[in-house]
């Protein structure tokens, strides 16, 4: 057992067991601060001494305690938002199929809400502002719950949220090639306003809006993906620390 600074003196250890500059034995000095904890409390010691940290822990923590009840309903959840992603994913591009679904419905006031919010930013920013904040707003619930409550599992949850709306907002840019859809103010592109008719003229990309359309598509499946790796993972672990406490 070494210490990279003895906790005494704060000399450097050298990789020795005892300091060379007060002479603590780091063994005996451990076993008294944390009263024989198994080597798992050492190595937390050592980190916090060396101001370390690993990205893991916040991703794939685990409660101490683990209510059997909750990891049941997790699972279901799991389960649940896996198959309806599936059924998203899979739906019409051209014809905006996905507009009729439950989850669209409470990205459209978030999606004019960003508008909003991007205002200030210039007429590009305020035109991607809709769909951009649609996204991220999940993103940064998922961030407050991972850093904050070190729920990886909501995390997740919030993950895959944001990337339905990446693939709701796939016929939308889709449809900027040749608008056809009617949108909320009642007209179609061609007639009124389309964000993605503005951001990608501007980009110079408007002729290949419809298979930008199909990668959008693609990059929020492989989000959704990775949303339901991780929080499978993430119960994987929490049942395996329930089965103990049964």
């Amino acid at each position: 057992m070494t210490y990279a600074k003895c906790p005494k003196c704060g000399g450097e250890s050298g990789g020795l067991e005892v300091c060379p500059k007060c002479g603590l034995i780091f063994a005996k000095y451990l076993k008294t601060v944390v009263g024989g904890a198994p080597a798992r409390a050492a190595k937390a010691v050592d980190e916090e001494e060396e101001g370390g940290f690993r990205v893991s822990e916040w991703l794939f923590a685990v409660p101490d305690e683990v209510n059997p009840t909750a990891v049941y309903l997790r699972v279901a959840l799991l389960a649940l938002i896996a198959v309806y992603g599936v059924d998203l994913a899979a739906m019409d591009i051209p014809s905006g199929e996905i507009w009729g679904s439950l989850m669209h419905y409470p990205i459209v006031p978030i999606h004019e809400f960003g508008h909003i919010v991007f205002m200030p930013f210039g007429e590009f920013m305020h035109n991607l502002g809709g769909t951009l904040f649609s996204a991220l707003l999940p993103l940064i619930f998922g961030g407050i719950l991972l850093v904050k409550n070190r729920d990886p599992f909501a995390a997740s949850v919030m993950l895959w949220w944001a990337a339905v709306v990446v693939i709701d907002a796939a016929p939308y840019v889709y449809d900027a090639y040749k608008p056809q859809h009617i949108l909320l103010t009642g007209r179609t592109g061609d007639e009124g306003g389309h964000d993605f008719v503005d951001v990608l003229g501007d980009l110079g990309l408007l002729n290949k809006a419809r298979p930008i359309g199909y990668g959008v598509r693609v990059f929020g499946v492989g989000m959704m993906a990775v949303a339901l790796a991780w929080g499978a993972y993430v119960m994987w672990l929490q049942y395996g620390r329930r089965s103990r406490l049964d």
